[in-house]
């Protein structure tokens, strides 16, 4: 059982959305919860998985996509062109360019 860092409720481990890992001294690892409820009211971003890409991607109800590496989320950098965003994923070992809007439509669905 893990604790929510804004509510201080005990839950279990996959009911969170997002956490942060800091590496203290002496080899002490810190990990910071926040469940699904308090992300999504401080944060307002729901994120739903992008299925059928080499890396554990996210996109949220906002746009913004995210990917997991070593236990951490980095942002996808967006590319803007004449209004239309775009990011590029990669599949199968080649990279491609996709529209965040059709990813938004195909994945963001409630659940």
């Amino acid at each position: 059982m893990e604790q929510c860092s804004f509510c201080k409720i005990e839950k279990l481990e996959n009911d969170f959305y997002m956490y942060s890992i800091h590496n203290m001294t002496r080899g002490r690892v810190q990990k910071g919860y926040v469940c699904k409820r308090c992300s999504d009211m401080t944060y307002g971003d729901k994120w739903y998985p992008i299925i059928g890409y080499d890396e554990k991607c996210e996109i949220s109800n906002h746009g913004s996509v995210r990917e997991l590496r070593e236990n951490r989320y980095f942002n996808i950098t967006r590319v803007q062109n004449a209004g239309t965003s775009y990011v590029y994923l990669t599949k199968n070992g080649k990279s491609m360019r996709k529209n965040i809007g059709p990813l938004m439509k195909r994945f963001c669905t409630e659940r």
